[in-house]
């Protein structure tokens, strides 16, 4: 039972690095705020990639945004691809990061205390820039700033600065198969 353990713990710790080479993956999730004129969002974006090469991952990103602008609430939700470039090769990695958003939204919108509800298709994208601080070889605490812009079918599209912070866990893929391999001997 102790080899058991023992060999699970080896297994998640070396499968764990902090590792932007090729054929790593990423999990993690960000939280964004954005403000403008009359305009306030939160969203919630948990994102997982593969490293195609090193420092350059492309993956998927699902979102999930509650947004009021002026007397319409809207919640959304979205489904996508993103990609991120490193560069250098210390504990913060700054990145360069795409993300586009195919959504679903409704809105309510109150005047004089009568609603009116719509659903609305739409799409959404980010340019920007961001940083992976690791917090020990396997996570890193990440942050991501850049401009924004939403537009869903029969409404005036809306874009603004973007700061959005979270999480990333860093797993190299091809260490944990010679680790299952060595451990489990197959």
């Amino acid at each position: 039972m102790k080899k058991i353990v023992l060999s699970s713990l080896l297994f998640m710790a070396t499968m764990a690095q902090a590792q932007t080479e090729e054929n790593s993956v990423l999990v993690g999730g960000g939280l964004a705020l954005q403000t403008g004129s009359g305009n306030s969002q939160f969203a919630f974006t948990p994102t997982v990639g593969y490293f195609f090469a090193d420092n350059f991952v492309f993956g998927g990103t699902l979102n999930f945004t509650n947004q009021k602008l002026g007397t319409v609430k809207n919640n959304s939700f979205g489904i996508g691809p993103f990609a991120r470039y490193y560069f250098g090769n210390t504990s913060t990695k700054p990145f360069v990061v795409g993300e586009f958003d195919f959504l679903s939204s409704k809105s309510t919108q109150t005047i004089a205390n009568v609603s009116t509800v719509t659903k609305t298709n739409g799409t959404r994208f980010l340019i920007g820039m961001g940083f992976a601080a690791f917090v020990n070889e396997s996570v890193a605490v990440e942050g991501v700033s850049g401009y924004s812009f939403s537009k869903f079918k029969n409404v005036d599209g809306n874009g603004g600065f973007t700061l959005r912070f979270g999480f990333g866990i860093y797993f190299n893929r091809r260490t944990a198969k010679d680790l299952k391999t060595n451990v489990m001997g197959k």
